[in-house]
């Protein structure tokens, strides 16, 4: 469900727990490990060159073929599951927090982040921050998007900012909030163009 206004009136608390982090990384990995068709379209040649050969030739001459069959198996076997398995392995052992505090909001120039500054927060010599207790915020500008991603559940908005790298996952569970993810969506598609797919 979509808000009328395209933008927010005022910022939406933003929460990401850690399995929902877990979750986006795994989602984001699984949608840049396809396997292309060109690797599928060998591997099925491959095969089907193992199971003629087996059916064809008698005696020793199959072991060649046999080897053909089980490498295709073992090949795609690798590649569907013990990979992802791995990768979620590596995923779950980041030491990650829960994010929370954090209110987001969507305006013509950019996306807005809002944070109330921790009482034991120090910040770092030189940079000027809000006093602690007092709301820090920031705007990430739409030309400031250097490419994004969509699944299911998320939108993946890579940003460049003063030469400095960063992420942001927006759940899309958020549009239930009156988020307009769809002017999210229309901001990107006119300075960045369509979502990336690998």
């Amino acid at each position: 469900m979509s808000s009328p206004y395209p933008y927010t009136m005022q910022p939406v608390p933003y929460e990401l727990s850690v399995a929902e982090q877990h979750d986006a990384q795994l989602s984001l990995w699984r949608a840049g490990n396809h396997i292309p068709r060109k690797v599928w379209i060998i591997v099925a040649l491959v095969a089907l060159s193992g199971i003629a050969g087996i059916y064809w030739f008698k005696g020793y001459s199959t072991i060649f073929f046999w080897l053909l069959l089980i490498g295709a198996i073992i090949y795609i076997s690798v590649r569907i599951f013990a990979i992802e398995w791995y990768v979620k392995r590596q995923i779950a052992k980041q030491a990650l927090e829960p994010l929370s505090g954090i209110k987001i909001g969507v305006q013509p120039q950019g996306l807005v982040m809002v944070q109330k500054i921790p009482a034991n927060f120090k910040a770092p010599k030189g940079m000027a921050m809000p006093p602690a207790g007092q709301e820090a915020r920031g705007v990430i500008g739409w030309k400031e998007f250097t490419e994004w991603r969509e699944t299911e559940q998320y939108l993946y908005l890579f940003y460049k900012v003063k030469g400095q790298q960063g992420t942001q996952i927006i759940p899309k569970r958020m549009a239930a909030q009156k988020f307009p993810i769809d002017t999210i969506r229309k901001h990107l598609l006119e300075t960045v163009g369509v979502a990336k797919t690998d």
